[in-house]
């Protein structure tokens, strides 16, 4: 690679403003390294939504994953990471005492993402945030009595899966028991509860297992689905779980999505598809459809081109004051 990451100009500056004109492989080091969702090392880079949304629909994956193309933002998104920022300020504490309620609410505040309640009314919007409040009120009520300090809050992973995949992720929260067994909590913001026996059977909760000794040096006692909207814990022993049958999962997978296996697969779930109007398997509205996509490229490359412009002037600014410091010895 040569020792500049792209084409310079006549000074030696990075020229990254013609972003328009640049046809791929103009900013060397800046351009992708390889093909999509592979690391340096060859292994396909995966998580567990992703490996759910190839299971689902392997062409839906390759819009979302390979292609990149954009999705619109939902209220369901926004609510639900939303509730997991507040419940991640509760966890993460340096004192063992339980929050109040109103500290409790006041993190709602301040994790609340607006970015899927855009398009609706006020009155919608604040319908939305009043239900985050009755919902963390509810938990506080669960949690408060037996509170103590987790392990970990937002515990991130990069787990190896037999050298041809790495799954990453972030387990919601880490617990610890007085004997120093493990417990593993993934929150859920959908109303519907899932019975033990499909907690047990999650890929989930079971590649969360995985990562847990990947992290920690030993599998977790056990694994819970927290259904925080109506209030609800299920818990599943280590025992109940399928870990040699998450890792086939991943590894079928993978190797699926090396060999570019991108077949649609009509489901339930196809009326609520962001990509729908484009997928062959149905009558959409053909290629006007990528209009979106199309101005999310344009914006970013207006980003860049602003963003790089701030850089030069700031790089200019701090060689002046440089000289200006030099020039007062």
């Amino acid at each position: 690679m040569p020792d500049t990451p792209g084409p310079t100009d006549a000074d030696g500056a990075l020229r990254l403003l013609d972003v328009d004109g640049s046809p791929p492989g103009t900013f060397g080091e800046f351009e992708p390294s390889g093909p999509p969702l592979l690391d340096r090392d060859g292994r396909v880079r995966l998580s567990f939504s992703r490996v759910d949304s190839y299971r689902t629909c392997p062409r839906k994956f390759r819009y979302a994953y390979v292609d990149r193309l954009p999705t619109e933002p939902s209220p369901h998104l926004s609510f639900g990471s939303s509730i997991h920022g507040a419940l991640e300020r509760f966890y993460d504490r340096k004192l063992p005492r339980c929050p109040t309620v109103d500290e409790l609410l006041g993190f709602l505040y301040e994790a609340w993402d607006s970015t899927g309640f855009r398009e609706l009314s006020r009155d919608e919007q604040l319908s939305w945030y009043r239900h985050g409040q009755d919902v963390l009120r509810r938990f506080h009520q669960r949690a408060a009595p037996g509170y103590r300090l987790p392990a970990a809050t937002e515990a991130w992973f990069e787990l190896p899966v037999d050298g041809q995949a790495v799954v990453v992720g972030s387990i919601d929260r880490v617990d610890a028991d007085d004997d120093g067994r493990l417990h593993l909590v993934d929150y859920k913001t959908n109303r519907k509860v899932k019975d033990r026996g499909r907690v047990a059977g999650s890929l989930q909760l079971s590649l969360y297992a995985l990562a847990c000794q990947h992290l920690y040096g030993q599998l977790p006692a056990t694994v819970s689905l927290d259904f925080v909207v109506p209030g609800v814990e299920v818990t599943a022993r280590l025992d109940e779980l399928d870990l040699d049958g998450a890792r086939a999962a991943v590894l079928a997978a993978a190797e699926r999505i090396r060999a570019r296996a991108f077949a649609p697969t009509p489901n339930r779930l196809c009326s609520w598809c962001d990509f729908r109007a484009i997928c062959p398997a149905w009558e959409g509205d053909g290629p006007q459809v990528l209009g979106p996509a199309v101005e999310h490229a344009n914006e970013l490359r207006r980003r860049l081109t602003r963003e790089v412009r701030e850089l030069r002037e700031l790089e200019a600014g701090i060689a002046q004051a440089a000289d200006d410091l030099d020039g007062s010895d």
